[in-house]
């Protein structure tokens, strides 16, 4: 019996009429969709995408790509779909992230801030709201699977009381901004740059939320440190352009983006964490330390936040011991 790749290339060349298509795994992401590069003798490649359906919502990644391709937002192509397979074809946007980019070609960052914007003008009844219910059960997953389940920690009801107290601060933050389309995935491995010009792909999850949202992504990325000189000079950059942002306040907003990049990094270690407990995929672990040590620093920048920076350094001992469990030591961070 084929398995699943052989099942989904058979349906690839099928649909695109090519008798054989050589295939190759691509890098395994934070879901449980599969991606693989297929290509023929001529050169001519093309993304297919395996999306179990009874896990992901396949409907909503084929209309938002249809949504954000009549607004000539530069996502990839959907040439087939099944959705009962939960096969796609996808237009190929080449091999370079951004992440690969940014040491040879700094300017692309400003290129991928400057997408944003048009991102944001979106508007549909297609795109859910990014609504306070969910901005805590995302910050609440760093607790639950990370603290308590990876690291095996014993909350107190003073640490959960430092923690709903953070979490207050950050969420008020973060619905106290305009609220438009933001990505919520926009960071280095989700940008890709063909013959110059960017893509975006992984946008399945896009939702009506906070205007600093993806900028917080891509300045403090999870995959990729910028010094906090880019982080400003960016930041600047990306205020300075904004319709409903006034540069004058920059040290207001400079406050919010980061509340929203320490909300949005607390939910990815948790998301790590549930990746590998729950998921069994231990891929993401490797970056959990490294980003808990940079909202520690972050959080410490902020006198409201000093308790939560001071129950997650109470955290690190117990963390960089559950990671040396299950990682050679050079990965843990």
């Amino acid at each position: 019996m084929p398995v699943p790749h052989q099942k989904l290339q058979a349906w690839s060349q099928k649909k695109l009429g090519v008798q054989s298509l050589a295939l190759e795994a691509l890098r395994v992401e934070a879901s449980q969709r599969r991606f693989y590069r297929l290509s023929d003798h001529q050169g001519h490649s093309w993304i297919a995408m395996a999306s179990p359906p009874a896990l992901e919502n396949n409907e909503q990644f084929l209309a938002l790509g249809r949504l954000f391709q009549a607004h000539r937002l530069p996502v990839p192509t959907i040439l087939e779909a099944d959705l009962a397979l939960g096969y796609f074809l996808l237009e190929d946007l080449g091999h370079t992230h951004l992440e690969d980019a940014y040491r040879e070609q700094p300017d692309v960052l400003q290129q991928a801030l400057s997408q944003i914007l048009p991102l944001q003008a979106v508007r549909s009844d297609l795109i859910p709201d990014y609504d306070e219910d969910r901005m805590i059960m995302e910050f609440d997953l760093c607790a639950e699977w990370l603290l308590a389940g990876l690291a095996g920690s014993d909350l107190s009801p003073k640490d959960l009381n430092t923690l709903a107290s953070a979490r207050g601060l950050l969420v008020d933050s973060m619905l106290s901004q305009p609220q438009v389309c933001v990505h919520r995935d926009y960071h280095c491995r989700n940008l890709m740059l063909r013959e110059g010009q960017l893509g975006i792909v992984d946008f399945q999850d896009a939702l009506i939320g906070p205007a600093l949202y993806d900028a917080a992504s891509l300045l403090r990325d999870c995959y990729y440190t910028h010094s906090e000189a880019v982080v400003d000079q960016q930041l600047a950059t990306f205020i300075s352009l904004h319709p409903q942002m006034d540069p004058a306040q920059f040290s207001e907003l400079k406050r919010k983006f980061d509340f929203t990049a320490i909300q949005r990094q607390i939910k990815a270690v948790g998301i790590f964490a549930r990746l590998c407990l729950r998921d069994e995929k231990d891929q993401h672990l490797e970056h959990i330390y490294p980003v808990l040590t940079r909202v520690i620093a972050l959080a410490r920048t902020y006198p409201q936040l000093a308790p939560l920076a001071a129950l997650l350094v109470s955290q690190q001992a117990p963390v960089f011991e559950a990671l040396r469990e299950r990682l050679a030591p050079e990965r843990v961070g």
